[in-house]
């Protein structure tokens, strides 16, 4: 393999990872929802989209997969006055969120990323929330950088003060995938050390969805279930998702958590093939079968397609396209490398609707969780396959439940495609990463030492839930050491306002520390910024760094580890104080 190859083909590796869907306000809930095949699609509510008028195609209650809070955004935190807020589009707010939590899961505090090189692309088309301002006759001069669609990612960079490529795609719903493609480009090639993909969907209008129903692109029974005998239109989706790449090389050196691998992505357009808003099998036969080749790995090595899927008549073409890129093989494969030696073919719409810009990624966040969780989930709401969907005798499945698959001696793969309405497609295609994402033990010690563990928010509600978060995470997940939980405190955290520091030699202690805070209570292992006496029990250079990290002064926590823990550890994410912005109502705190 030459030089040019070896940069083509890099691997990428996914260091972050947040998501925001209805329903679920993390990965892990949005997990637990995927298992469990709900779904969280139901009616409208009267005036959550002004200015809807379904017409005479919509046979009954209008039906969508929407976000509680579409509207609540912690501008406090993010230092954003209320009235840039108000005129702020809500895409802006969720990636600001969506950003500082990706951060967080990455273990990198977003201070020592200031000035860098940070690349940041994001999906970005219709703007609901313009559309909301002209047709209520509204202008304000914040609304100039608060509708402009480039800013869904200029304010990002602006926002953490990163320097690299910034920019909005926009290919419909394809774009999601679409915009990781400049992503490893620039990571390959070592124009960027970091990259930041993201995407978000949110609803606040109703011209597009009227004007979809008419073109019947959007079911009018809300009943649709994508691959089912009951397809007749999609279901939007409110949500957004950030991923954190590196390249693998890149990540593996410093030590970062490493969620999956990206292998690459493939992009293309359908012509003249399917219509101007429409698709046909060829094209996506063209696709994954160059994009496979591109990576440098057979087709028959995926186990797993997490596939567009959305429930209108595209799914029959999706399926067609993949089974004749199958059998196109030099050699056509008698099997797959999925369980049961099959390929698997799911689509996370079935349980969130479908999140248009952010469709992509979205499943890409599935994807990873598959990988983790060693499961592939049933499709919610699947109970009788389309018989139309023709699946001739190749060694493809639809899981209409849960379907195991361990990891094992040979790499667990999985791709994950997009189409966009004007024609173009995308397919990513992701792998295993090189070591298990878990804890693992620091160096044994002779006994136990007492360890800082800080821990900080931008006010007290925020601080007593961060506690209470992390005391539920301990319990349920069950870690065993308390080296990288200290570390990933100590160093992949910004240190906010509101400070405390836990004294702990076990989980245990630390448990009860945070238990301590989240009740406000006093406890003897817990100092705060005017009470050091929960400090006593540390060495020297141990309490003179909480204590000056207490008092706002920045410290080098690595100065207490002759070498840090082997992981980052996976802790919850900031519990952002929300209040409800939109430009024609008064804020007030989200309830």
């Amino acid at each position: 393999m030459c030089e040019t190859d070896d940069i083509r083909q890099a691997p990428i590796a996914v260091v972050g990872m947040a998501c925001r869907t209805a329903g679920a306000e993390d990965a892990d809930a949005l997990w637990k929802l995927i298992v469990e095949e709900r779904r969280a699609i139901g009616p409208v509510p009267d005036g959550r989209l002004p200015g809807v008028d379904p017409g005479p195609v919509s046979t009954g209650p209008l039906q969508a997969a929407l976000l509680e809070e579409a509207d609540g955004f912690d501008a406090e935190f993010f230092e954003i006055s209320r009235r840039m807020a108000a005129w702020m589009d809500p895409h802006q707010r969720m990636l600001l969120e969506l950003t500082w939590h990706a951060l967080e899961d990455a273990g990198m505090a977003p201070h020592t990323l200031r000035g860098q090189d940070v690349a940041v692309f994001t999906a970005a088309a219709m703007s609901d929330y313009r559309e909301r301002m002209v047709a209520a006759g509204r202008v304000d001069s914040a609304a100039l950088p608060g509708t402009l669609m480039t800013f869904v990612a200029n304010r990002v960079s602006y926002q953490f003060d990163w320097t690299g490529p910034s920019y909005a795609m926009d290919s419909a719903c394809a774009t999601g995938l679409s915009v990781l493609a400049p992503a490893i480009s620039g990571l390959r090639t070592g124009e960027f050390p970091l990259a930041a993909v993201m995407a978000a969907n949110l609803t606040s209008n109703g011209f597009y969805t009227s004007s979809a129903l008419r073109a019947r692109a959007l079911s009018p029974t809300g009943d649709s279930v994508p691959f089912s005998s009951r397809h007749d239109g999609y279901i939007r989706g409110e949500g957004g998702v950030c991923l954190l790449l590196k390249r693998l090389d890149d990540a593996l050196a410093s030590g970062d958590p490493i969620h999956a691998v990206i292998r690459g992505v493939g992009l293309a357009h359908s012509g003249r093939a399917g219509g101007l808003t429409g698709s046909e099998a060829e094209p996506q036969t063209r696709l994954i079968t160059r994009t496979a080749e591109t990576c440098g790995v057979p087709l028959s090595s995926i186990g797993y397609l997490e596939a567009h899927g959305t429930g209108t008549g595209a799914d029959s073409a999706e399926i067609t396209g993949l089974a004749n890129a199958l059998a196109a093989q030099a050699e056509a494969p008698a099997a797959a490398a999925g369980p049961d030696s099959k390929l698997w073919i799911g689509t996370i719409k079935a349980n969130i609707g479908h999140l248009e810009m952010a469709a992509g990624l979205v499943g890409v966040v599935k994807t990873i969780l598959v990988l983790r969780h060693d499961t592939i989930p049933g499709i919610a709401g699947l109970d009788r396959p389309d018989p139309a969907i023709d699946w001739g005798d190749l060694p493809l499945a639809l899981p209409e439940r849960a379907v195991a698959w361990p990891a094992g001696n040979a790499v667990r793969r999985v791709a994950v495609n997009s189409f966009g309405i004007g024609g173009s497609l995308a397919c990513a295609i992701i792998e295993d990463p090189p070591v298990p994402l878990v804890t693992l033990a620091s160096p044994p010690q002779d006994r136990p030492m007492p360890v800082p563990v800080p821990l900080s928010a931008a006010g007290p509600k925020a601080l007593k839930q961060l506690a209470a978060r992390m005391e539920r995470r301990l319990a349920v997940e069950g870690d065993t050491v308390l080296a990288p939980i200290a570390w990933t405190l100590q160093n992949g955290r910004d240190g906010l306002s509101e400070r405390r520091v836990i004294t702990a030699t076990g989980l245990r202690q630390l448990c009860d520390g945070l238990h301590a805070i989240a009740h406000d209570q006093p406890h003897t292992a817990v100092a705060t910024p005017t009470d050091f006496t929960g400090l006593k029990t540390l060495e020297t250079q141990g309490a003179r760094l909480a204590a000056d990290w207490l008092n706002g002064t920045p410290v080098d926590w690595s100065l207490l580890w002759e070498r840090r823990p082997a992981k980052y550890s996976r802790l919850p994410g900031y519990p952002f104080q929300r209040r409800h912005h939109w430009f024609d109502a008064r804020a007030s705190p989200v309830s």
